[in-house]
């Protein structure tokens, strides 16, 4: 009596062996892939969450708008819209918040970890309202900007998060 196995055997074990692979290394890929979409996600929120976050608190506690898109103003009764946004502290200092490019700054220091991500082209904006008959009344300043990953390359893995608020400024004074 031979011992020994069929080329048919063989072949069959081969095959169950290839289909497994294949299955397994898909199931692997897939799971990499997700968490890189996840850590991509991740960085987009938490840069667009502290870009807000610090405008909106310096908007919060400045005493007025004194520039919008690079343009002087006295108040906002007419509706200013531009790329910038300039701001009179409470210890009287301007602070310019300015769109530029792929950046997002305060002062020229940048919001954004630009090693990461970038500002959309053309998303982001800066508006500042109030009623047009009282010159007295709170200014709100408008704030849009949408924040997307700059190293994605396949499509698959490109994040983006629109990013908008508005703020009154509380320590308002014309």
């Amino acid at each position: 009596m031979k011992r020994g196995f069929t080329i048919i055997e063989l072949l069959a074990v081969i095959s169950i062996l290839v289909i497994l692979t294949g299955i397994i290394s898909g199931i692997l890929y897939s799971t990499l892939r997700g968490s890189s979409k996840t850590r991509i996600n991740t960085e987009v929120t938490q840069n667009g969450t502290y870009a807000i976050g610090v405008i909106s608190n310096i908007l919060a506690t400045s005493r007025g708008v004194t520039k919008v898109g690079g343009a002087e103003i006295n108040d906002c009764t007419t509706v200013q819209t531009g790329s910038s946004v300039t701001v009179k502290s409470i210890d009287g200092d301007e602070i310019t918040f300015a769109c530029s490019g792929t950046n997002i700054s305060s002062n020229s220091a940048s919001l954004i970890n630009t090693n990461q991500v970038q500002i959309q082209a053309g998303s982001c904006s800066f508006s500042c309202q109030q009623k047009s008959t009282d010159s007295y009344s709170i200014p709100i300043v408008q704030i849009e900007f949408t924040i997307e990953d700059r190293n994605a390359i396949l499509f698959e893995n490109k994040s983006f998060s629109t990013f908008r608020t508005s703020v009154s400024l509380r320590n308002y004074s014309p």
